[in-house]
């Protein structure tokens, strides 16, 4: 009977083993990338990179010359060299006459500057010759937009602090002094123009004077 029982057990351990030998062995293993896909990847990778590359290149690259390249470091420094204290004290000018603006509440509107630009074009000949003069002085229409919104501005602030009257005896004077200028001319049919003339004078001169005073009690701090 023991024997038998034994034998049993010797079976059953035999089956075991045979079934465990039997069945595959199954384990979990990542699927690798495929050649192609990771072609695609890195071509996609390379034209993002090289798109970016030439969307935003002027932002390190100045230029070439014969294909060498001109940095914008390199030129910044030989800009900083020759310009970077006439730059300073122009930034330096237009903060204080914004803070100026600022604390007395003066502001010109799109339309007042475009208004002014319709007399200027109008007392150059027309829009063409206009844009030439432009041209001449170095200028694009939004930076003339821009100087032109200084100027009234500045002009505001003048007329609020100081009272500025043309009297005739000026005009007359004017119109004795430059008679070559209006030659065939009666003095009644200038008198408004040289009225003007005379006026604008005497808000740059004011205007001088009130920015050499305030640009000598500003706090500037210069590094270069």
């Amino acid at each position: 009977m023991a024997k038998t029982k034994k034998s049993v057990k010797v079976i059953k351990k035999l089956r075991s083993v045979s079934m465990e030998d039997s069945l595959p062995v199954v384990q979990k293993t990542k699927r690798p990338i495929s050649l192609i896909a990771k072609i695609i990847l890195v071509v996609a990778i390379g034209s993002a990179l090289y798109l970016l590359a030439q969307k935003y290149r002027g932002l390190f690259l100045a230029g070439t010359v014969n294909s060498y390249p001109v940095s914008r470091w390199e030129l910044n420094k030989k800009m900083a060299e020759k310009y970077a204290k006439t730059t300073f004290e122009e930034i330096a000018n237009e903060k204080i006459l914004t803070d100026q603006l600022k604390k007395e509440a003066i502001t010109v509107t799109d339309q007042e500057v475009s208004d002014e630009i319709a007399k200027i074009v109008k007392d150059y000949g027309g829009e063409e010759a206009f844009k030439t003069a432009l041209t001449q002085y170095g200028l694009t229409e939004a930076k003339a937009r821009e100087s032109i919104k200084q100027s009234l501005s500045l002009k505001k602030l003048i007329e609020k602090n100081n009272k500025i009257e043309i009297t005739d005896e000026q005009v007359k004077k004017y119109f004795a002094d430059n008679a070559t200028l209006f030659t065939g001319k009666k003095l009644e049919e200038v008198s408004a123009d040289i009225k003007n003339t005379l006026y604008q004078q005497a808000i740059y001169t004011k205007s001088q004077e009130w920015f050499t005073g305030i640009r000598q009690s500003a706090k500037i701090v210069s590094y270069l």
